[in-house]
C-alpha cells in the first residue's frame, strides 16, 4: 500500500506545472543583454481584482498564463506590436542580463509571457 501512495505522490509532482512560460518568447542571438530593459507594472486599478493578464503569446487571443499587479517588476525583452515579451519572477536571477547565443526560447528559471505594453513603465535600459 505504501508503494502505491509513493508512486502516486511522484506522479503528482511530475504533473504539477513549473513556472508559467510563454510559448513564443525567443531571446538572444547577439552580443546584447537578452532583455535590455527593466520595467514595472503601472496603470491598473487599485482593487484586488485589477490585474495585468500575462499571455502565452503576443495578443489577446493567446491563453492567459498568469497575472501581474501594479508595482510588479519585469525584464522587458522583446516586442511585437502593442505587446512586450517579458521575464519576471520575484527578483530572482533570471539569466537575461547577459547575452544568450544562439537565440532560443526562454525556459526559465523565471516566468515569461507577453503583456500589453501600455501597462509597463521602463525603469532602466
Amino acid at each position: 500500500m505504501s508503494g502505491f501512495v509513493l508512486a502516486g505522490a511522484v506522479l503528482l509532482v511530475l504533473l504539477l506545472p513549473g513556472p508559467a512560460q510563454a510559448q513564443y518568447l525567443t531571446l538572444g542571438g547577439d552580443d546584447m543583454d537578452a532583455c535590455a530593459s527593466n520595467g514595472v507594472v503601472v496603470g491598473l486599478g487599485a482593487g484586488d481584482d485589477d490585474f495585468l493578464a500575462v499571455r502565452a503569446g503576443p495578443g489577446a487571443g493567446h491563453a492567459k498564463i498568469d497575472r501581474l499587479h501594479n508595482g510588479d517588476a519585469v525584464f522587458v525583452c522583446t516586442g511585437a506590436g502593442a505587446w512586450d515579451g517579458i521575464v519576471y519572477g520575484g527578483g530572482r536571477e533570471c539569466g537575461v542580463s547577459s547575452p544568450i547565443v544562439p537565440a532560443r526560447l526562454y525556459t526559465g528559471p523565471c516566468k515569461s509571457g507577453w503583456v500589453e505594453r501600455n501597462f509597463i513603465a521602463v525603469t532602466a535600459g
